[in-house]
């Protein structure tokens, strides 16, 4: 099946039971501030870039490559069509990467882009990859496209592991949670995966700034009223 990406996709949104909206879990980290990034900035704007540009580039390739291994996971033909030649190439040079680990690990998808909500703790979120190893072990792993493995990534995936697990109906994640970091350049050390076992600080922390997300809206909304 031909499927085709828009690059301007609508804003998720993540209902509960009863109706109401909950933030995601990538959103509520956006409390948290991201020095890397800061860094990042300033040294374009040190180089006489402007880290908007640089950005808005960056996001083009890395949602492209995010839906080529997407594409590949679930026997689709993706329609670039709204994408550059210059950026579909770096995208092919991600994905190839993707394609070889994940035949290396001999995993089986489970689900993909499964869009779930937690009543317990009232968040969002959409995971990437859900597989399963030949032993019938299911993993968590979530695929990024920057220039590094940040630990407020670990707080994400150890949020969206807590989505998966929370339903006992399902078979449960109980291998590692991989981060699958493909680079856009052709080096390979410009591909990483790391993983971890064990993310209940990583969720303690997620959960910390679920809380501070909560109480700077509700903050906000009360300053706007007054």
């Amino acid at each position: 099946m031909k499927v085709k990406l828009e690059k301007d996709r609508i804003h998720q949104q993540y209902i509960l039971a009863n109706g109401d909206e909950v933030v995601g879990a990538t959103t509520a980290l956006s409390i948290v501030a991201k020095p890397a990034l800061v860094g990042w900035a300033w040294k374009l704007g040190k180089a006489g870039k402007d880290y908007r540009k640089v950005k808005g580039t960056a996001a083009d390739i890395g949602t492209l490559a995010h839906f080529l291994c997407e594409c590949f996971l679930k026997g689709d033909e993706p329609d670039t069509s709204e994408f550059s030649p210059n950026d579909l190439a770096k995208a092919e040079i991600a994905k190839a990467k993707f394609v070889k680990w994940w035949t290396d690990q001999g995993f089986e998808l489970v689900a993909s882009e499964a869009q779930m909500v937690s009543e317990v703790h009232k968040f969002g979120g959409t995971l990437d990859i859900v597989a399963k190893d030949k032993a019938g072990v299911l993993h968590l792993c979530d695929i990024k496209t920057s220039g590094g493995v940040w630990e407020e990534y670990w707080a994400q995936v150890a949020a969206y592991r807590e989505l998966w697990n929370e339903d006992f109906s399902r078979p449960q994640i109980t291998g590692e949670t991989y981060i699958v970091r493909i680079g856009k350049e052709a080096s390979e050390d410009d591909f990483e995966t790391p993983s971890r076992m064990d993310l209940t600080d990583e969720f303690d922390f997620f959960l910390k700034a679920l809380a501070l997300y909560n109480a700077d809206k509700k903050l906000k909304a009360k300053n706007k009223r007054s």
